[in-house]
């Protein structure tokens, strides 16, 4: 009789260990992945404070030089990047003028534009 007492206490220890070392783990886990998405948001921010500081600096060098085709091209690609389809288009349609086009970025802003016009 004491056996069989014996026996169910360790049984039940052992389930009630089990069961909070699950839910522990499952605690864990949930508490890796909420620090992953807030290091992964922290990430996209800063790439995107970055980007922004670069755009602040090349359209000043485009005040200075306003032929620079190059630059209206790399100023267009970085406002597509930061979402900025407006800002994207005019530097874009400025390096056109200057003689310079990209393929990939004038579909793509071809396609905003023609995406805003159905709404």
């Amino acid at each position: 009789m004491k056996n069989n007492r014996l026996i169910k206490t360790v049984v039940t220890a052992a389930c009630v260990t089990l069961l909070v070392g699950a839910t522990l783990f499952a605690v864990t886990v949930q508490q890796d992945s909420a620090v992953e998405q807030t290091d992964s948001l922290d990430v996209v921010a800063d790439k995107t404070a970055s980007v922004g500081a670069l755009v602040g600096g090349l359209e000043a060098r485009l005040v200075e030089n306003p032929n620079d085709a190059k630059g209206w091209i790399l100023l267009a690609r970085s406002h597509d990047h930061l979402g900025n389809e407006e800002k994207a288009w005019r530097a874009y349609s400025r390096a056109r003028d200057l003689g310079m086009t990209d393929e990939t970025l004038e579909l793509k802003l071809a396609a905003n534009m023609v995406g805003s016009l159905d709404n």
